[in-house]
């Protein structure tokens, strides 16, 4: 009976711990889907990348985390130039009607084939798997030091015929030609 009562009390005392450690994945769920919401406000897609009268901004997530999911459901209905955001966390095949493509780290073999039927078109991709960028993604997101920064790749930017703004990648920890 003992051994149950110590038990109970190590559970117990162990819940205040797992929920600080949902809740700060939560948290940087929130910051990496607000970075990527931010990198679309400075990008300008070329004319022609949004249908006639069409008003949405599409925000696609290739993702294996509910917590992810959550965190860029919360973005839906917010505006980028105007344009209201529309959140799909289970992207169309070749991320078709996507201007934003936000690709977690797991998700990648998922998201290898919507990257490739995408290449070319004027998607942003942004992802936070180590050597994103290096592999075509476009803005990739790395934690350092418990702060988020970015590394960038002008070359899939500019294959994408995107732009991004120069104020984001004065901040770019490194951008690649």
């Amino acid at each position: 009976m003992a051994w149950r009562r110590r038990t109970l009390l190590a559970c117990a005392a162990a819940l205040p711990l797992a929920r600080a450690a949902r809740a700060q994945t939560l948290n940087e769920a929130r910051v990496k889907a607000r970075l990527a919401l931010t990198l679309a406000r400075y990008t300008q897609w070329p004319a022609g990348s949004f249908a006639p009268g069409g008003d949405a901004l599409v925000l696609c997530v290739a993702q294996r985390s509910e917590t992810l999911a959550l965190a860029f459901g919360e973005l839906a209905g917010q505006t980028v130039a105007g344009r209201t955001v529309r959140v799909l966390t289970s992207p169309p095949p070749a991320a078709a009607g996507c201007h934003l493509l936000y690709v977690q780290d797991g998700a990648e073999r998922d998201a290898a084939a919507l990257l490739a039927a995408a290449r070319g078109a004027p998607l942003l991709t942004v992802g936070d798997a180590d050597g994103f960028a290096a592999r075509g993604g476009m803005v990739e997101l790395v934690n350092v030091n418990d702060a988020m920064r970015l590394d960038v790749n002008l070359r899939a930017l500019r294959a994408a015929q995107l732009e991004l703004s120069s104020r984001v990648l004065q901040l770019a920890r490194q951008v690649r030609e």
